[in-house]
């Protein structure tokens, strides 16, 4: 990472510090539970089998690793990893079953070709350097494992979409906002990545320039996209 990038990595890791203690009762409120359904559909699409190995990457408090254990079997292993000290703290706690490290996603540890799977769960658009972190990612995935990218979609035109806006930009800050400012800063931070974030169609194109074979799926009305990425030979 660059000096330049540091600063804004930074920020970012003691916001989510900061939201840890409420952040999956938020999640949820907020999603009116669907995170749940979108989470179990990601470690679906991983394809692991029971014995693999899998990285969550940008793991938070460690729901989406949990996911995973069911496809990899105890003879399996996940691995969580994280640059947030209080979110791992909460998934240690809540699944000793899983390693969870505290790690920058753009140097990871493992070696070449050497994972099964790689999800990572509303993390994406928080990257400094998206590119930097797929070409890792690349990296250390076996030729014909997969890459599941599970992250918001920017509203697109139409009544409904507006009213997504307004729902992410103006309600979901001012209802955290009651409880503490701290979490109106998060979901305003919220609402300003997933705008900027780019386009499902977008994101696909830049994954295949990588190296990857890509398919999208589009959930609950479109305001999710699970990006499955195969890494080509």
């Amino acid at each position: 990472m660059s000096v330049g990038q540091q600063a804004p990595a930074e920020r970012i890791r003691q916001m989510f510090d900061q939201v840890a203690a409420g952040y999956d009762a938020r999640n949820r409120f907020f999603s009116a539970d669907r995170d749940r359904a979108w989470r179990h559909r990601a470690a679906q699409r991983a394809g692991l089998r029971p014995g693999q190995t899998a990285l969550d990457l940008c793991t938070g408090t460690g729901k989406l690793a949990h996911e995973l254990l069911a496809f990899t079997g105890p003879s399996g292993r996940v691995i969580g990893v994280d640059f947030s000290p209080a979110m791992l703290e909460i998934a240690r706690r809540r699944e000793p079953g899983i390693e969870f490290r505290l790690g920058d996603v753009m140097k990871l540890s493992e070696s070449d070709a050497s994972v099964d799977a790689i999800t990572i769960g509303f993390g994406l658009r928080n990257l400094v350097d998206r590119e930097a972190a797929l070409r890792e990612m690349f990296r250390v995935l076996r030729p014909g494992g997969r890459l599941v990218i599970l992250e918001f979609a920017p509203p697109q035109r139409g009544l409904l979409m507006r009213a997504y806006r307004f729902y992410l930009s103006r309600v979901m800050p001012a209802v955290a906002g009651l409880r503490d400012r701290g979490e109106a800063s998060a979901y305003r931070y919220l609402a300003e990545t997933v705008q900027a974030f780019p386009q499902p169609h977008a994101l696909a194109r830049q994954l295949e320039g990588i190296g990857f074979s890509v398919s999208v799926e589009r959930m609950t009305l479109g305001i999710v996209a699970l990006h499955v990425a195969q890494r080509r030979g």
